[in-house]
This record gives C-alpha cells, sequence and structure tokens, in this order.
C-alpha cells in the first residue's frame, strides 16, 4: 500500500512538472515577422521565398532551410531566441536576395521588411538597353607593347 501511494504520488508529481515547463519553452522562442509587400508598389506580390536562418556563432547548420509560400506578403516564423543571419531568396517572377543579421528577442514580434523594387517584365519593343561604353585605347590592336 506504502508503495501505491509513493508511486502514484511520484506519477502525480512528474505530471505537474511537465504541465510547468510548457510555459518556459514558449519565453525560449521568438517571433520573426517578414513583410514583402512595398507600400510604394501595392501590386507586387511575392509568390514564393527560399529562407535560410543560421546562427551567428556558426553552432547551427541553418535552424531553417526551406521554401515558403507567404500568405498576403508576409511570413511568420518561430525561431530559439538568439542571434541570426538570415538570407532571402525571392523565387518565380521577382528574383531577389535580401541578408540581415538581427537579434532575435523573446516575447517581442521581430519584424524585417526589405526594401522591393519594382519587378520589370520583358515586353518586346519595350526593352532598354544602356548603352555600350568602348575605350579605343585599349584595344588589343591599338594597345602599345
Amino acid at each position: 500500500m506504502l508503495r501505491k501511494t509513493i508511486i502514484g504520488s511520484l506519477l502525480l508529481l512528474g505530471f505537474l512538472t511537465s504541465f510547468g515547463n510548457v510555459g518556459k519553452n514558449q519565453k525560449d522562442s521568438a517571433t520573426v515577422v517578414i513583410k514583402l509587400g512595398n507600400l510604394s508598389y501595392p501590386s507586387l506580390t511575392i509568390d514564393s521565398v527560399y529562407l535560410i536562418f543560421d546562427r551567428y556563432d556558426h553552432t547551427g547548420a541553418g535552424v531553417v532551410k526551406k521554401i515558403f509560400y507567404p500568405v498576403n506578403n508576409e511570413l511568420t516564423i518561430t525561431v530559439p531566441k538568439g542571434k541570426y543571419y538570415i538570407d532571402l531568396f525571392c523565387l518565380g517572377n521577382y528574383c531577389k536576395h535580401f541578408d540581415w543579421v538581427i537579434k532575435a528577442k523573446a516575447k517581442k514580434k521581430n519584424k524585417l521588411q526589405p526594401d522591393l523594387d519594382a519587378s520589370s517584365f520583358f515586353m518586346p519593343g519595350f526593352a532598354s538597353i544602356p548603352p555600350e561604353k568602348i575605350d579605343f585605347g585599349n584595344l588589343a590592336v591599338t594597345r602599345f607593347k
């Protein structure tokens, strides 16, 4: 009888301790919000991005390496708190690369907003080719040896 009460109380203590740790795990994580929209170009939408979170002290080889599909040009990622290198590669029609160093703090929304330019799509007849500048003094034929 004494054994049953000791085992029961130990199980109850372990059960209650596991509920006590639920809040502590949430304190160690940080939420990073990446807004991909731009007020100058509201019609610009990003269909998919490749995101890499890497620890600043190089102890984690890519905490997050994944393709994300933003909803309303916004991504929300939860990572352990700490300092990170972030690489963001826009895929699809808008091809651009962004990188940051961020310190993700717990209990705080860490916001990132890259500076997106207007995307230019190729339309036949509307291509602008910059004029080529040739230095005639530096050609193989005119160069003195």
